[in-house]
């Protein structure tokens, strides 16, 4: 344990008290006393928020904001947010400090609740949790952008000594030199070797030498990078680290691939991994199926006048056609479904397809688009320039056929053609939007939209889901790339 990683802690330990408490104390400011902003010697007033009905003093409410505070303190204790050596990404910090204040705020409304205790105004707890919010995730970047300059000075900086000298050890230490948090300080190779220096790294010697090289050499970790080892090769150099008190960090090579979600458990008087393919699984799983039937319920009851005028606009194009167009695409685990959008096109554009495949814009020859398509409608255009034929596919995502985020919903055949690797898709619902959406809709080519989709699989969150719905509205309002 360095002081560095204590001291650290403890300043993101007194940031977040005095942001905690500066946020209460603005809220109760903006709602008691700063309703109104006079300008020019009072001959303008600005009216933020309607009069308060009741007065209260604020040594009254201060006695909340403590608990408010200490309870937050708890909350980030225990979901490991003053974890020392911690050193995580901003969209992470800013992700799970954005969960521990809400959970605060909802402990303590939950106190009023069952203490039937005198409720204040709910503006006021409104303002508190988004000053919160914002205080706390500007204090935090603060605090990393000091911590940062003080790394780049050499303080508290993590030494660290490299086992491999392959490929992988090669992209861990080019990793490492990227974060001023740590430093190679030296490297060990799988065999014996007479070079002195790898990478710019000196080399202490082979692996068999880990024991001595600890004692007589300044080191804080251990970092076993290399796909030449054994079970029993590595028992012995985590048994080295420990013994002498260095933290041991094991980065697998092909592995690593699919270590989305890992749980522990036992069988037995047996230890078991088990490897899952995404985050997505159990109760976050229903969590968000249960938000998207809400929603989409939501949705549909709000948008009803919309999805009217635009059905009464496309069957003006067309009498005789349909005004749904019914996609038959696969979805969860291989079940094919109905996907529901507004008829773009004209009536035979399934027939016209076979004469313009050839002109297919889109590489990888899986997927199908034409810039300049001669089956799409005048109306058509503007309905996908601005995603508007896509809002029936809320009736799927109230069925369950699809999420509001998710890979796209494709053809059978062109899940046909998938490669083995991105079947792995199939596991989730596909989505009314995605990575893939907001990274370049229909321009990307079949590889790169696999590759998004493939990274929203692995990394999924509803942080993440969240940031992809936001962003969808931002592409949509533009009209980039539609199609």
């Amino acid at each position: 344990m360095k002081k560095s990683d204590i001291i650290v802690a403890l300043a993101r330990i007194s940031t977040d008290v005095v942001m905690s408490l500066s946020a209460f104390t603005i809220a109760y400011s903006l709602r008691m006393e700063w309703y109104e902003i006079s300008f020019f010697n009072g001959l303008q007033t600005l009216t933020l928020f309607p009069p308060p009905n009741t007065l209260f003093p604020f040594s009254v409410y201060l006695e909340f904001v403590i608990l408010f505070t200490v309870t937050l303190i708890i909350v980030m204790a225990l979901q490991g947010r003053y974890r020392l050596g911690a050193d995580e990404k901003m969209i992470d910090e800013w992700q799970h400090t954005f969960w521990s204040i809400t959970a605060s705020m909802t402990l303590l409304l939950g106190y009023f609740f069952f203490t039937k205790d005198y409720f204040f105004s709910r503006l006021i707890f409104g303002l508190a949790w988004v000053l919160t919010v914002m205080f706390i995730w500007t204090g935090r970047g603060v605090i990393r952008f000091f911590i940062k300059k003080l790394h780049q000075m050499g303080w508290g900086v993590q030494s660290v000594l490299i086992l491999g000298s392959g490929p992988l050890a090669f992209e861990v230490l080019k990793g490492l030199n990227k974060q001023p948090h740590y430093r190679a300080v030296g490297l060990l190779t799988e065999k014996k070797t007479t070079d002195k220096i790898w990478k710019d790294v000196p080399v202490w010697g082979s692996f068999g030498a880990l024991s001595s090289a600890l004692k007589r050499e300044t080191v804080d970790e251990v970092w076993l990078a290399t796909e030449r080892t054994t079970s029993a090769i590595t028992a012995k150099i985590v048994a080295a680290a420990h013994i002498n008190h260095k933290k041991f960090k094991f980065f697998p090579d092909e592995l690593g691939l699919d270590l989305a979600a890992v749980k522990v458990s036992t069988f037995d008087k047996f230890p078991i991994i088990t490897l899952l393919n995404s985050p997505l699984y159990g109760w976050w799983s229903f969590v968000k199926h249960s938000l998207d039937f809400i929603f989409s319920f939501g949705l549909l009851i709000l948008l009803s006048p919309i999805l009217f005028i635009v059905s009464l606009a496309v069957w003006f194009t067309d009498f005789k056609a349909p005004i749904f167009y019914r996609s038959v695409r696969v979805g969860a685990d291989g079940k094919i479904f109905k996907c529901y959008k507004f008829r773009t096109m004209v009536i035979d554009a399934e027939a016209q397809k076979a004469k313009l495949i050839k002109q297919n814009e889109r590489k990888g020859g899986v997927l199908f688009k034409l810039t300049e398509d001669p089956r799409i409608t005048h109306l058509g255009h503007t309905l996908r320039k601005f995603s508007i034929d896509e809002l029936p596919q809320l009736l799927n995502i109230l069925k369950g056929d699809m999420s509001f985020v998710g890979p796209r919903p494709h053809l059978v055949e062109e899940v046909k053609k998938y490669p083995d690797h991105n079947r792995q898709l199939l596991s989730l619902r596909p989505g009314l939007t995605g990575m893939a959406q907001i990274n370049g809709r229909s321009s990307l080519s079949f590889e790169q939209e696999m590759k998004h989709e493939m990274f929203y699989l692995k990394s999924w969150s509803l942080w993440l889901d969240g940031v992809i719905i936001i962003k969808t509205f931002i592409v949509v309002v533009k009209g980039e790339n539609a199609g």
